[in-house]
């Protein structure tokens, strides 16, 4: 009898350890990269109202500059920590790392195509939305979903914002980061302090 219940004690810890790593990066995945895109966006939206130049738009580089490093980092931190990795946790990394790669391609192609404000910025809000749900509903966690959604519908509003509104798309994107990214990397903190 003694014997089974060692095999389920380990069964059990072993089961938390996957749960634990089935995020990839640690409690900090969302903040890395919320809130460096909320402040950039919002410090855009400010100076184009302040200024309206094009320069004004061009901050946007500054997110990875920030995020990249940080996100090495953590990265690097997670792998000595354990070299174990779900599909969830692969799933996961592999959209973001995929999200990232056409937020900068997309903004250098969309922005010397003078169709920054037509379609990459509602696109890089949807991408944020539907890598937040997907997320969520992988981790099980339905703050981060229903974040994620809400973020998608953002993005999707912010298609209407043309012609003159169009430098409102600036906010909304600093909005989505805030909806999707801030406030269920904050919660997911909780929960992780909390211990689920």
């Amino acid at each position: 009898m003694e014997e089974n219940f060692d095999a389920l004690e380990v069964i059990a810890r072993t089961r938390g350890k996957v749960d634990m790593d089935d995020i990839p990066t640690g409690e900090n995945i969302f903040l890395v990269w919320g809130w460096p895109t909320a402040v950039v966006f919002l410090l855009e939206f400010i100076l184009w109202q302040a200024f309206r130049q094009e320069w004004c738009l061009w901050l946007w580089p500054a997110i990875p500059l920030v995020g990249t490093p940080l996100m090495v980092r953590i990265l690097k931190k997670d792998h000595e920590r354990t070299h174990i990795r779900t599909r969830n946790a692969k799933v996961v990394l592999d959209y973001w790392i995929f999200a990232a790669a056409a937020f900068g391609i997309g903004g250098f192609v969309f922005g010397f195509a003078g169709l920054y404000e037509e379609c990459y910025i509602p696109l890089m809000c949807l991408l944020i939305g539907i890598g937040s749900f997907i997320t969520g509903e992988l981790l099980r966690f339905r703050p981060k979903a229903v974040c994620g959604l809400a973020g998608c519908a953002i993005g999707i509003a912010s298609f209407l914002l043309r012609g003159e509104l169009w430098h409102w798309q600036l906010f909304a994107v600093a909005l989505v980061a805030i909806v999707a990214l801030v406030i269920p990397g904050i919660l997911y903190n909780k929960r992780m302090r909390d211990g689920f």
